[in-house]
């Protein structure tokens, strides 16, 4: 009878602890169980609106669930990425940011750290910087750019989201490279700054295709070269800024990310559903027409590079005499 009591007690124990396991199975197998919320620290019709915006949309039909897009800008995307970092872990709540998350950290005291804060999921796009003017900017070409800045130091204008956004730091780049001397004006977003240097409010932007796209083709800015190591056979007409003789390449990458200590199966799943997406023929011809390349890879090789992004851009801050906000 003890003998038949113990194994009823062990036959119990081992049931309980596999109905443990399965509801553990279950609860993983269960993300996403409502809405996620995808945060896009910037204002709408910027690149990572532009660019998250399809994106959510093949991840709602992977997973049977809406992936919502909640802008939340200001401060170079420092608020919306701080609202990721200080939300729960569950995979419910991501960000989709530019290299911004990096720069940000060389420029900005942050109340998050940009590597211990987040769980990198998974790269989605790489794409060179551009130079643009206003359709009535004196300027036909970047030499000329350069020339009118260099004669008339400090009253160029340049417009970025914040001085720690990507744009904003390219353009800190270019004038260390060419050697000039311009003005910085902040705006919530790129999308601003662009609609300023399309009214003549200010001079220019260093910004993405994906961001001036829908200005360019309406002819209300004018883009005068690439920041690129060599001209993009998608547009060969496009001049690098190398051309007129200043040593100046600089790109932007975006990237899906979540908060810290996310459950691995939640972030293997979504990184193989970015892969995914980036290697369907619509999303890439939408990458493409936004001069971007897709950069599918797993969420160490992401991680590695957010890690060695923020050395490169504190370095490069500390160079330039860049002070820490």
């Amino acid at each position: 009878m003890l003998k038949a009591s113990r194994r009823f007690v062990m036959a119990g124990a081992a049931a309980l602890a596999a109905s443990g396991a399965m509801g553990a199975a279950r609860a993983q197998q269960a993300w996403p169980n409502r809405a996620v919320r995808v945060i896009v620290p910037f204002s709408p019709g910027g690149s990572n609106d532009v660019l998250a915006r399809p994106l959510a949309e093949r991840l709602s039909q992977t997973f049977r669930q809406p992936f919502v897009v909640e802008n939340r800008a200001g401060a170079g995307g420092a608020i919306g990425a701080d609202f990721v970092a200080k939300s729960a872990p569950d995979g419910h709540t991501l960000l989709f940011m530019s290299s911004s998350l990096t720069t940000n950290a060389a420029v900005q005291r942050l109340p998050y750290d940009p590597v211990a804060d987040f769980t990198p999921i998974a790269e989605a796009a790489v794409a060179p910087m551009v130079v643009v003017v206003g359709k009535d900017f004196p300027a036909r070409d970047m030499g000329d750019l350069l020339r009118i800045a260099r004669e008339r130091p400090g009253q160029l204008r340049f417009g970025g989201a914040g001085p720690g956004d990507t744009s904003f730091f390219a353009a800190e780049l270019l004038k260390m490279a060419a050697g000039l001397d311009m003005e910085a004006v902040a705006y919530r977003g790129i999308t601003e700054a662009q609609l300023d240097v399309a009214a003549g409010r200010i001079d220019l932007v260093v910004t993405t295709m994906a961001s001036a796209k829908s200005l360019l083709e309406a002819e209300r800015l004018r883009l005068l070269a690439t920041a690129a190591e060599q001209r993009d056979p998608r547009m060969p007409e496009v001049p690098t800024v190398k051309e007129f003789g200043a040593d100046y390449v600089t790109g932007v990458w975006w990237g899906l990310f979540g908060p810290a200590r996310m459950p691995a199966t939640v972030v293997t799943g979504l990184n193989e559903a970015v892969n995914k997406a980036l290697s369907e023929p619509a999303y890439r011809r939408l990458l493409e027409t936004a001069g971007a390349t897709p950069a599918p890879g797993t969420p160490d090789a992401f991680a590695a590079k957010v890690r060695a992004e923020v050395v490169r851009w504190t370095e490069v801050a500390r160079r330039a005499g860049v002070a820490i906000r």
